[in-house]
């Protein structure tokens, strides 16, 4: 198996072309999640801003679990990219 991406696609053009869709895929999600990791960010932020008193809220707390979820993904997202280019 040739590591040449053009040589590749003369020698097997499905695979490669198939390989290259599954990419474009996985950088859709990749934008997707990054995207919601931000909206995430900036609310997480601004809730801070106003603070509180002495317990952090539940769904603060709710939502910094969903953002450590969102990193776990693309983490998972960039591992299958590299594994699909490679």
């Amino acid at each position: 198996m040739t590591t040449n991406p053009i040589l590749r696609l003369v020698e097997s053009p499905v695979a490669a072309l198939a390989d290259l869709g599954w990419a474009l895929i996985l950088l859709a999600a990749l934008v997707a999640t990054w995207w919601a990791a931000g909206r995430n960010a900036l609310h997480l932020s601004e809730q801070h801003q106003e603070g509180w008193r002495y317990l952090v809220p539940f769904w603060y707390a709710v939502r910094t679990i969903g953002m450590l979820l969102v990193l776990a993904v693309d983490a998972w997202l960039l591992a299958a990219l590299v594994a699909v280019l490679s």
